[in-house]
């Protein structure tokens, strides 16, 4: 029987979003259904059973749109209203007047039919979900979250000092994190698959590069871990080399998931060179444990209840 099901996004070629199902770290594989983002609506949530949405950064993530809200509701409620947004597509002009009289009955046939649904569902939980606008779109500063969020049970994001809970990434409950690695590099790149960093910000170094594509994620950490310092465009790149206790330079920072970070990196700027700030960074020598005890903390207050 299912126990509960995750929604969260699973690019299999993503190692971040492999790890960042938080039920993983608490429930036997059996016991719960994980659930792409994308597939929400075409999916049967049994009544009664918890969803858990997250972690990723699935919050005003133009890709995703607001698919979670969707979890809000039943699907058929959900399927009813994607019916009723179908436009009539091809049409002439000399039928104007019936294809208007049509979608006027046809709007309130919906309105009318939905409120005569029953939503039943089961709890919703948010968890580890973040903010995820590119800076180039709908990022304007401030991270602004929606407001159908509030019609979840409870709620815990990974950005910090918002108007939510925070709750890290449950992927720094893996194990692999607690282990202690042999440095082999002083610097790496670590790149998102999508995101490739441009040389020419750098500098000439030769410099071991690699990318967050795969989903070996006890590979991914041993290998941040053989480093001292981490440069680096992927979220998860950041996060985990923070809680490894190294040196993290967050370069060309291409969406708001960066800005909300609790234990920041150095962002570099296009103008600086990177080796000239070493001495400065920080290194989080707590940030493990303060992850692993609210991640704790989370699953045992706002969501284990909910598992039956």
């Amino acid at each position: 029987m299912t126990k509960a099901y995750v929604v969260h996004r699973r690019d299999l070629n993503n190692v971040g979003d492999i790890a960042a199902n938080p039920l993983q770290y608490f429930l036997k594989e059996d016991e719960y259904e994980a659930i792409d983002v994308l597939d929400i609506n075409n999916t049967h949530f049994d009544d009664g059973v918890p969803v858990i949405a997250g972690g990723g950064g699935l919050i005003e993530n133009d890709f995703i749109g607001d698919e979670l809200r969707n979890l809000t509701q039943s699907s058929d409620i959900n399927q009813l209203l994607e019916f009723s947004n179908l436009y009539w597509q091809n049409y002439s002009r000399t039928n104007r007047n019936a294809r208007e009289e049509f979608f006027k009955e046809l709007n309130d046939l919906v309105k009318r039919t939905a409120d005569k649904l029953v939503n039943v569902k089961g709890p919703r939980i948010v968890w580890g979900a973040g903010h995820n606008a590119g800076f180039d779109k709908k990022f304007k500063g401030a991270l602004q979250y929606p407001a159908w969020l509030q019609q979840f049970d409870a709620v815990g994001i990974r950005d910090f000092g918002q108007q939510y809970d925070w709750v890290p990434c449950a992927s720094c409950m893996h194990p692999a994190l607690r282990k202690k690695y042999t440095i082999k590099n002083d610097v790496i790149w670590f790149e998102h698959k999508k995101q490739l960093i441009k040389t020419t910000d750098i500098g000439s170094d030769p410099i071991p590069r690699f990318i967050n594509s795969g989903s070996n994620i006890e590979q991914t950490i041993e290998l941040l871990g053989s480093a001292n310092i981490i440069i680096t465009n992927s979220y998860h790149g950041a996060y985990w080399g923070t809680l490894l206790g190294k040196k993290v330079i967050v370069v060309e920072a291409w969406s708001s998931k960066f800005n909300a970070l609790k234990h920041k990196p150095f962002f570099l700027s296009k103008a600086q060179q990177w080796q000239d700030f070493v001495e400065g960074i920080p290194v989080y020598r707590t940030a493990l444990d303060e992850c692993i005890s609210t991640t704790e903390s989370f699953w045992n207050n706002k969501v284990k209840g909910y598992i039956v």
